[in-house]
């Protein structure tokens, strides 16, 4: 099992950070909480996906919500440069600081045993980790890359192709239909990731 993720928390420290880590961050601005997602590259950078910035200076907070109104003062403002590398939205790399707003750092784990998998926690799910097998961290950083040069992830959609999908597919190689249609999975011999409100 990945250093950092327990029965009981994912949440790492900055120093724990490799490069290729599959990062999380949890959001609670809106009335339903929700998980940002990326891929930490090194340096205090994160590789990940975001809609199109109507306000990339409002933060993700912003960016991630489905409705198209502007964000409240109280959204985390990206810094100068994180902000014009996200005025486009889709791919985009940005300061760690910028990617957690304030928020606590966590770690998503692969290829965790099936006893851990299906724990639950008071009665919800695990959410922190899948089953799948990661790739060697060179490939899944050499994958951010290339979909941030070349900018080929598709359209952002908030339910089949957002910031989780982004990250599970540069960690596994493989797409990821959302759990509610389990037997959609690209390689439905593998058990989805727990579900997480992921925006």
């Amino acid at each position: 099992m990945d250093r950092g993720v327990t029965v009981d928390s994912s949440r790492i420290e900055r120093w724990q950070l490799r490069p290729g880590d599959h990062i999380y961050a949890w959001f609670y601005k809106r009335i339903i909480p929700y998980a940002h997602h990326g891929i930490y590259e090194s340096n205090g950078k994160v590789i990940n996906f975001i809609n199109d910035a109507e306000s990339a200076s409002s933060g993700f907070s912003a960016l991630s919500s489905s409705s198209s109104s502007s964000s409240s003062s109280s959204s985390f403002p990206f810094c100068s440069k994180c902000r014009d590398n996200m005025r486009a939205g889709g791919v985009v790399k940005c300061c760690l600081d910028c990617f957690l707003e304030g928020n606590n750092l966590h770690l998503f784990a692969y290829s965790v045993p099936e006893w851990f998998y299906n724990l639950t926690i008071i009665g919800r799910v695990q959410d922190t980790c899948s089953m799948v097998p990661e790739e060697h961290p060179d490939k899944v950083l050499y994958v951010a890359n290339d979909l941030l040069d070349h900018g080929d992830f598709g359209t952002y959609d908030l339910v089949h192709n957002n910031c989780f999908h982004f990250a599970f597919y540069c960690k596994t190689g493989r797409g990821y239909v959302y759990r509610l249609q389990p037997e959609a999975l690209v390689d439905p011999s593998t058990s989805p990731p727990r579900a997480c409100t992921i925006m």
